[in-house]
């Protein structure tokens, strides 16, 4: 029986080891889980020889598509980003970002694949993939439409309303990365789509650490974003440095915002007691150091990958609503602390103290399950 071929179209430029990196090595490992060797990779971000040497490196047999048709696509992608960056982020001369030139997949392409599978929103609106109907699956990976007017911030991709919508009212069998961002579509287009439950690459690694030793420390992980700066920014405030140097507890500031991040927040942070650690090699050793994870994050979509990582390693989190939802909540009974939004800084010194101290037992129980079911449902999804 011929096995079916896979079409996976990918945004990144995949350079950077972040959140949307691991995301999409949980999508390609399931493909690849599923169909073998019959998975081909269009790469609008990275060029192809980019793009094989992160697939080499993550040890997954994908195939990159090179030729005229991926060439122009990576193109317009490379003009299209560059110029909404520019023309709506930078001089806001215009309020969002627009599709003035489109590179449809070509049908012979739409009628080889069995499956499509597209990373984020906008590489379906640029390819148009709305033609090829119910065979496109779109990990819309997080709400774009006005997005700088619904949570604030202007220096991401913002589409608009109609584009986001065209989506949902296609064929494609759309997937949202957490139940709030599910909720949140379903009131915008009247359609709830299924949910990816986030499973990182190094999850066994993670989870060896659910029942060892936890030291008195707390820790904030992130990569370079603006999300992650305002949470730095909140850390590095006098009343919670001191207040949670008053309980014993020391703070850990790890990743790529180590070196984005103004030096008055990382010197004020040091100033006050943290450690910063910048970038690191291990994830798994980082949480083996740390026995809770902070993560105030503010008004937000999308999935928050170091709150899964810190519950899948058994530490105790502390976040706001958007950090972790209520289904994610209930599948780590006891390891979730939430604060209020905006955060004050002196009880957030108190919930670190207390967590830190009054740390649950935990075994690997809770997270074996959230993988299991997790891997489960998405190989159901995408399975012909």
């Amino acid at each position: 029986m011929k096995r079916p071929r896979v079409l996976y179209v990918s945004p990144l430029d995949m350079c950077a080891n972040n959140g949307m990196t691991q995301l999409q090595h949980q999508l390609l490992s399931t493909l690849c889980s599923i169909y073998g060797e019959s998975v081909d990779l269009l790469s609008m971000g990275a060029s192809p020889a980019t793009a094989r040497e992160w697939l080499v490196e993550a040890k997954l047999p994908v195939r990159v598509l090179q030729g005229f048709f991926p060439f122009a696509a990576r193109l317009n992608t490379t003009l299209w980003y560059g110029g909404g960056v520019v023309l709506c982020n930078r001089l806001r001369w215009i309020d969002r970002f627009y599709f003035p030139l489109r590179t449809p997949l070509p049908r012979s392409w739409v009628d080889r694949y069995d499956l499509i599978v597209c990373y984020y929103s906008w590489p379906h609106r640029l390819l148009r993939l709305e033609r090829a109907g119910s065979k496109v699956i779109a990990d819309l990976g997080d709400i774009m439409a006005d997005r700088h007017k619904r949570i604030g911030t202007r220096r991401w991709i913002s589409t608009t309303f109609t584009e986001e919508k065209a989506i949902f009212l296609s064929r494609t069998r759309c997937v949202a990365v957490s139940e709030d961002d599910a909720l949140e579509f379903e009131q915008l287009y009247g359609i709830r789509p299924f949910v990816l439950r986030f499973v990182p690459p190094n999850y066994l690694d993670l989870m060896e650490l659910a029942s060892g030793e936890r030291p008195q420390r707390i820790g904030f992980m992130g990569a370079p974003s603006y999300a992650n700066e305002e949470i730095l920014r909140t850390l590095a405030h006098s009343e919670f440095l001191a207040g949670i140097a008053d309980g014993g507890v020391e703070l850990l500031v790890a990743g790529g915002i180590c070196n984005t991040v103004s030096s008055s927040v990382l010197r004020a942070l040091e100033e006050g007691g943290a450690r910063i650690l910048g970038r690191i090699r291990s994830t798994a050793e980082y949480y083996r150091q740390i026995s809770t994870v902070v993560n105030p994050v503010g008004p937000t979509t999308g999935v928050k990958i170091k709150s899964v990582e810190a519950l899948i390693a058994g530490r105790s989190l502390i976040t706001t609503r958007w950090g972790a939802d209520s289904t994610l909540s209930a599948a780590f009974p006891g390891q979730v602390a939430y604060t209020d939004w905006p955060v004050e800084p002196q009880a957030l010194a108190r919930l670190a103290i207390n967590a830190t101290r009054n740390a649950p037992c935990i075994d690997a129980s809770a997270a074996k399950t959230y993988v299991d079911q997790s891997t489960q449902s998405l190989r159901k999804l995408h399975t012909l």
